[in-house]
């Protein structure tokens, strides 16, 4: 059966027309159940209605996060962010990854824009859930055998955040920067041949000599712009923020390379560990007040919804 596909303006009268009040856009799939758990319980004591939506949900939309932002600035330019169509009130928020946007200064300010607290929202879920569990659910093992794989969940995000942080490093300067030589967000660590250990700093030496060559720009301006990237990610280690500039998809890949030489329970799943992993920690979002993985998003959200 082929899926009905509105015009923009006819997307937008479809939002209007609709029993809902409050509607999120998200940026991927796990984006969706993510804020689907949260609105629910924001909304309970409320009698209004929420929808999520994928941006690849909009007419004619590609997906991604420049589509997202793109939706955004027309939804507020068109005045649609808060609006009374035929007496229903309606609030739109977009969801966002915060990336490294923090750090490039490309954050950009609305109570109705809200971005994670850490790099994406699987490294947000990985910060605040609980990893034992989430261990215990995707590999079929006890919580007690999960603790033996990694006895102190926060402990190790913080030292491999550490083992990374050239990487971050290295990645943030090329983002800001918007030029790619291979140190980018979108890679696992090149300069760190055991994912589980310290970088390799022949490798990156080699990085850095290659990104100040595609910059165009002497060494000491570059180690001046890597020195600044540098804190802002040993800040956040300091600071026990470690997945600030960690990317969720990079901590699947190290914990996959930690499972492999752990003694494995009889009957454990560990291939493919990660995908299952995201959707566990998930399924713990809003299962009681006081979520910790909620507080971020449920103050702003709240607050968008008083008085509705």
């Amino acid at each position: 059966m082929t899926r009905l596909v509105h015009s923009a303006g006819g997307f937008i009268r479809s939002l209007q027309m609709s029993s809902s009040h409050v509607f999120a856009f998200v940026e991927g799939r796990l984006d969706r159940p993510f804020l689907d758990r949260l609105l629910h319980q924001v909304l309970a004591a409320t009698e209004l209605k929420h929808q999520v939506i994928a941006i690849k949900e909009i007419p004619g939309s590609t997906g991604g996060k420049p589509t997202l932002l793109s939706t955004f600035r027309s939804f507020r330019t068109q005045r649609n962010l808060r609006s009374k169509p035929f007496g229903k009130s309606m609030v739109c928020v977009f969801v966002a990854d915060k990336d490294g946007d923090d750090f490039c200064g490309t954050i950009v300010r609305s109570p109705h824009l809200i971005y994670s607290p850490t790099y994406d929202l699987e490294s947000h879920l990985i910060s605040c859930a609980d990893l034992h569990r989430g261990l215990s659910d995707s590999c079929g093992i006890t919580a007690a055998q999960a603790k033996e794989i990694i006895p102190d969940p926060q402990a190790w995000i913080r030292r491999m955040a550490s083992n990374w942080k050239e990487w971050m490093a290295l990645c943030l300067v090329s983002q800001s920067k918007s030029v790619n030589c291979g140190c980018t967000f979108d890679r696992i660590s090149q300069v760190n041949p055991n994912p589980l250990d310290v970088a390799d700093p022949v490798a990156v030496e080699g990085f850095k000599v290659l990104l100040a060559a595609r910059l165009g720009i002497d060494r000491a301006a570059f180690d001046q712009l890597y020195a600044a990237a540098e804190r802002a990610v040993e800040w956040s280690i300091r600071h026990s923020k470690p997945m600030r500039y960690f990317k969720g998809k990079w901590y699947g890949h190290v914990l996959q390379e930690h499972l492999a030489v752990q003694n494995k329970p009889a009957d454990a799943n560990f291939n493919g560990v990660w995908e299952r992993l995201a959707a566990t920690l998930v399924a713990q979002v809003a299962q009681r007040s006081g979520c910790k993985c909620c507080g971020h998003y449920e103050t702003r959200i709240a607050a968008l919804s008083a008085g509705m």
